[in-house]
């Protein structure tokens, strides 16, 4: 029964995230590129560097259609307590996500293509803000995008990205309080 409302896109899946700069609201297009393939393969965590711009990508098999709707982003008060020594001190903001198409990575790539990443991503913090697109501006440009690659990593403990709900057939199955929610 979930097969058939998925590909029906009759499920509705909601996302919380937590950023240091507000996310503009409204929908989000990027193309990903399909085969999972990320610059960073010189050793590094494989991040997807995504495109805004869709000319020669909406018919080619090499790049995918992201899309994400951005809810509402309003300013949050985190706990003391969850908080790390460098974090205290600075504003937060938590986005509500309804994602339209589900791929790997998706939200964080998008929220870091946008230049809002989610906190604690180190696997895309060193990228944000930076698109495809950087290349076109030459080497310089492109050795830029290299070293942001090597720095990203695999983040060691949770990041501010929560499934919150899901919604589909009359169900509404919500999920407990994230982490940052306490």
């Amino acid at each position: 029964v979930f097969g058939k409302f998925q590909r029906e896109r009759k499920v509705r899946k909601v996302y919380k995230a937590v950023t240091l700069k507000p996310v503009p609201t409204g929908m989000h297009i990027h193309w990903m590129w399909a085969a999972g393939l990320a610059r960073g393969q010189s050793g590094g965590p494989s991040a997807q560097i995504l495109s805004h711009n869709p000319e020669g990508k909406k018919k080619s098999k090499e790049w995918t259609r992201c899309v994400l709707e951005v809810t509402d982003s309003k300013p949050i008060d985190l706990p003391e307590d969850v908080l790390k020594k460098e974090e205290k001190g600075q504003q937060f903001f938590e986005n509500t996500i309804r994602l339209v198409t589900g791929r790997k990575h998706q939200v964080r790539a998008q929220l870091a293509s946008l230049g809002c990443p989610i906190i604690r991503d180190t696997l895309y913090q060193p990228i944000s803000g930076m698109t495809f697109e950087l290349l076109s501006f030459g080497e310089a440009a492109e050795e830029a995008m290299d070293s942001a690659i090597a720095k990203c990593q695999v983040p060691n403990e949770p990041i501010g990205l929560q499934a919150h709900a899901i919604l589909f057939g009359g169900v509404h199955a919500i999920a407990r309080n994230a982490w940052w929610m306490k």
